[in-house]
């Protein structure tokens, strides 16, 4: 990460991607890169928990912040839509394989899946269980991704549902470090603890699925 962020800094940004607070996470985001003299995307590209491998944007999939991911990716769009730096973030894979896309598609966010998509994530990518994103819908019964999928995707969206990539596979999800907020439903997992104490101390109760 750039020298003088810190990682309480990146936990910052981490939190209110998690939470939603659009407006937070920007006065972050652009002290941090005013300070530092570095673009968003730097920075983007630095923010990651270094335990799990949780980017913002997997934060922002997790809970279903598509507007958050919109504005992320307009940014991420200059100099061109889908450039190789942008692509490199939307497709960024935490310690587990997943990808954003993944998050949001087992948490059953079907516009934030759509942004994704609509912006070049890929939904081919494996994670380490050999699940692509759709079928991790399909594996925890979010039929609204898995039939729009079914019926916009296309043919390369459909073999993911057709669970070829996890064979044999039982439900039991995507890894074991989706972080949702507050307005998700889940079981606990394994979170940042500096996250998890950030969460308890504004009394907002972290429900993050087993998957």
């Amino acid at each position: 990460m750039p020298a003088n962020v810190s990682e309480d800094e990146i936990d910052d940004l981490l939190y209110f991607a998690r939470t939603g607070d659009t407006e937070e996470f920007n006065t972050v985001k652009e002290e941090l890169c005013k300070r530092e003299n570095i673009t968003v995307v730097e920075l983007l590209q630095a923010a990651r928990d270094e335990q799990s491998g949780n980017g913002v944007l997997h934060m922002a999939a997790a809970n279903g912040f598509e507007g958050l991911l919109k504005e992320l990716c307009k940014t991420l769009s200059n100099p061109s839509p889908q450039n190789p730096a942008m692509l490199a973030i939307l497709n960024a894979q935490n310690k587990a394989g997943n990808t954003a896309l993944h998050w949001a598609a087992l948490n059953g966010h079907l516009e934030s899946v759509k942004v994704l998509l609509d912006q070049g994530a890929d939904p081919t990518i494996t994670n380490q269980k050999g699940h692509d994103p759709i079928y991790e819908a399909e594996l925890n019964d979010k039929k609204d991704v898995v039939e729009w999928v079914l019926r916009e995707g296309g043919d390369e969206l459909e073999e993911g549902v057709s669970g070829e990539t996890a064979e044999g596979a039982t439900n039991e999800g995507a890894d074991e470090d989706v972080e949702v907020g507050e307005n998700n439903n889940g079981t606990n997992g394994e979170a940042s603890t500096k996250l998890e104490e950030k969460l308890h101390q504004m009394d907002i109760q972290d429900t993050t699925p087993n998957s």
